[in-house]
């Protein structure tokens, strides 16, 4: 896995909700501290059910928290590659000036969980993504814009959302902006499409958020996609949920491109999934973070004392 690498999201904002969840690329990495004692056998048998009632909130929040990361409270690494494109709807003459690959970027979400006792999780968590030019695959600080031609700032992004604890009635987010989102104040909405030996997983939300640097309100549409093993949801027992996680984004360009005002919009797309060690990590990724922030990885995760 290690350089199976080549390609988070946020704004200076990137999209947003990337950072409440976060991220990854091919395969999961399992940890046998996950697993019941009874292992699951590969394939399934006629009377082997979903433990879970996909219907209930409750359920639905263990389902989705052991996707993120690891309910037994071991910290996990979540990675993932994407792209970025920019759309003008405004210019249809030219497919060149419609649409065009703005850059890529590469991110990782180091979270620690914890089930309450009243069925609630809590998180602490951190999260960051680097620039990548969308050719050479090189970590960037600047870049040029491709509509206008200007060098532009790519610092490294770090999210502005720390953890929070997730409800069955939604989250309690700590952030250090002010946010509105569909998926805050409102049961988390799942939705399940049997695959067979997989399940199909997703969930979707509009959000808005005050950007300081800019001054102005952000908006986003998110799209988060998981594919899991079905086995996985036959016994409740599992701590972690292996997924292979893809999102997708609409958002308004981006304050470090200096569009305002320009008509159309971003397209932001991701894949990734969660591992359990940073070695597990892509080499380039990891120097890479250690030279842009070399804190990151080196500053503690832990629960605050009671």
């Amino acid at each position: 896995m290690k350089n199976g690498y080549n390609t988070f999201k946020h704004s200076s904002i990137a999209p947003l909700l990337m950072v409440l969840i976060f991220l990854v690329s091919f395969g999961c990495m399992e940890d046998k501290s996950t697993k019941p004692t009874t292992s699951v056998e590969d394939g399934t048998s006629a009377n082997e059910t979903i433990a879970y009632d996909l219907t209930d909130p409750k359920d639905k929040l263990l389902i989705f928290e052991k996707i993120q990361g690891d309910l037994s409270g071991k910290m996990t690494y979540s990675y993932s590659e994407g792209r970025v494109f920019g759309i003008r709807p405004d210019k249809p003459d030219s497919l060149n000036v419609f649409g065009k690959e703005v850059f890529r970027y590469s991110g990782c979400g180091m979270k620690i969980m914890r089930l309450l006792k009243n069925g609630n999780v809590e998180t602490k968590s951190k999260g960051w993504l680097l620039y990548r030019d969308p050719k050479t695959g090189e970590f960037l600080s600047e870049m040029t814009n491709p509509y206008t031609g200007e060098e532009v700032e790519v610092p490294p992004f770090r999210a502005g959302i720390r953890g929070g604890i997730m409800t069955p009635k939604g989250p309690e987010v700590n952030a250090s902006f002010t946010m509105e989102s569909t998926a805050i104040g409102a049961p988390l909405d799942l939705v399940f499409t049997d695959m067979g030996d997989k399940m199909h997983i997703t969930r979707h939300a509009f959000t808005k958020w005050f950007e300081k640097k800019s001054q102005t309100w952000r908006t986003e549409m998110t799209l988060d996609t998981y594919d899991v093993d079905k086995k996985y949801l036959y016994d409740r027992t599992y701590t972690h949920i292996p997924a292979v996680y893809h999102w997708t984004s609409q958002t308004s360009w981006l304050s470090i491109l200096k569009m305002a005002g320009t008509p159309g919009h971003m397209i932001w797309t991701s894949s990734g999934s969660t591992f359990f060690d940073k070695e597990d990590l892509p080499d380039d990724f990891i120097a890479a973070t250690e030279a842009k922030q070399p804190d990151v990885f080196a500053e503690p995760l832990q629960w605050d004392e009671e």
